[in-house]
């Protein structure tokens, strides 16, 4: 059976030379691979910004998408680039690796071997550039994600491939990962610290204009509230706290509820702290996912933001507006939270035992631009 399956995968194989002349081309594809797709805005977002990018620059350029929930992924990134192909070869590998004991996945992408989708892993490994794109999952709290990079590594060693990784989050550190990579950057200090390396900034920085920093704060009448308290991937009881602190601060600004409304970033997992607050947010107030993806939300500085996503953070302080970024998971959260306060967000950060804060308290966003400036700096160094 052993010698079937290496004289099949020799056969589907394209040859050395050719593997290496699609990886020098400069019309090579680009495969991204990304944990968009779920769907989970912050990781949606930094798959669009990407995918934007490359239809500014690369129109003509192959791009492959590799995620979890490829379905979803054409509808929530139909039209952003012209030649965008979407697929779940890799998290398929790895799923079969894990929960039915087959091949490790970097073996498959050097033997092949695996003839329902064989034609996946061929896919993969004539792309010129493999790209894993920003995000908080290669870390000791999905250690079984390391696989990915394994099964980058051996797309190198058959075609040559660029190995790039941007935006990565890596606490809590799992261990050096990307020593040899062509390309590496990480979006904040402990990541970069376990790396030796210079700091960078998440990827959903990329192509972005941020607004003109607010010489003062908007008066109170002009102020709308938004909010979104997440139900996972927090420590255990840190739902409940970050709910308890949510109302408390909420009855502290004394917005009127008719201006409070409710982002949800994952469907779902979101739901329980609209739930808990409903009695707080305007009848009409819960932005489903769907609606927000969709709806060109307009993040502005007279907007309050009471969040534990992550991203919710990031793009609202980008914009000028003020607000409480909220932890539920120690050593994580509030490493990627701090990330974006350092950046210059001027949020306060709620960990756990934090009281309310006066609104008089909140200081308006630092000036963006070089942050926005340095991740288009990155990728233009990287793809042009």
């Amino acid at each position: 059976m052993l010698n079937r399956l290496r004289d099949r995968a020799a056969a589907l194989a394209p040859s050395a030379s050719a593997g290496e002349s699609r990886a020098a081309a400069s019309t090579a594809p680009i495969y991204l691979i990304a944990m968009a797709g779920y769907p989970n805005y912050g990781d949606e977002l930094i798959v669009a910004r990407w995918l934007k990018f490359f239809a500014r620059h690369l129109p003509n350029t192959d791009v492959w998408l590799d995620v979890r929930e490829p379905g979803n992924a054409s509808s929530i990134f139909k039209g952003m680039h012209p030649r965008l192909h979407v697929t779940n070869t890799v998290f398929r590998t790895l799923f079969e690796h894990q929960h039915l004991g087959k091949q490790h996945p970097a073996e498959a992408v050097r033997n092949l071997g695996t003839p329902l989708f064989d034609l996946g892993l061929l896919d993969l490994r004539e792309a010129g550039t493999i790209h894993l794109v920003g995000g908080g999952f290669i870390n000791a709290e999905w250690p079984e994600q390391k696989a990915l990079v394994d099964m980058m590594r051996a797309v190198r060693e058959v075609s040559g491939a660029k190995l790039v990784a941007t935006g990565q989050g890596l606490m809590p550190f799992v261990g050096e990962t990307f020593v040899d990579f062509d390309h590496v950057s990480v979006r904040d200090t402990p990541s970069a610290d376990a790396l030796g390396i210079t700091r960078g900034f998440d990827d959903a920085y990329l192509d972005q204009h941020p607004a003109t920093p607010a010489e003062s704060a908007p008066g109170k009448d002009a102020l709308e509230v938004f909010v979104c308290v997440q139900n996972d991937a927090v420590d255990d009881g840190a739902h409940e706290a970050m709910v308890d602190f949510a109302r408390r601060q909420l009855q502290q600004w004394d917005i009127p509820r008719e201006r409070v409304r409710y982002v949800e970033a994952i469907p779902g997992n979101d739901h329980a702290g609209y739930a808990a607050l409903q009695d707080l947010i305007a009848e009409d107030g819960f932005i489903p996912f769907t609606r927000f993806w969709r709806s060109d939300f307009a993040y502005a500085p007279h907007q309050l933001w009471l969040t534990s996503r992550f991203h919710h953070h990031l793009m609202a302080s980008l914009h000028g507006a003020r607000g409480v970024a909220l932890s539920g998971k120690a050593g994580y959260y509030d490493v990627k939270h701090g990330s974006i306060i350092e950046s210059g967000s001027n949020w306060k950060l709620f960990t756990g035992s934090e009281a309310p804060v006066h609104l008089a308290d909140l200081q308006v966003p630092a000036d963006f631009a070089p942050v926005v400036e340095a991740k288009n700096k990155e990728a233009a160094e990287i793809y042009l």
